[in-house]
């Protein structure tokens, strides 16, 4: 099983990502890659993806085919973040 690493989204920083979602997909963009300590007893360096969507745009904490990424599309779990009213949204993607 492959494990994907920040550098496999490093070419989408700034571009939008397609998230099949039903009716139809939507589109975020990836904002960020926050690079974490990596311990030695992790398998990987951790890290999380920081994602915008217009404030129109809601999705769930939910697990979603997402079009990025070197061997994609992956399965990747986000979450929202604090909104803002009058704001983008913002979600995050961890991986450990």
């Amino acid at each position: 099983m492959y494990l994907p690493t920040p550098e496999d989204f490093t070419p989408w920083l700034g571009r939008s990502v397609r998230l099949a979602t039903v009716p139809a997909p939507v589109e975020i963009t990836l904002l960020r890659i926050d690079r974490k300590p990596h311990l030695l007893n992790e398998f990987r360096e951790p890290f999380i993806l920081i994602f915008e969507s217009p404030e129109s745009v809601l999705l769930l904490d939910e697990t979603y085919a997402m079009d990025c990424g070197r061997n994609g599309p992956h399965d990747i779990f986000i979450s929202q973040l604090q909104p803002k009213p009058g704001h983008p949204r913002l979600y995050q993607a961890v991986f450990g």
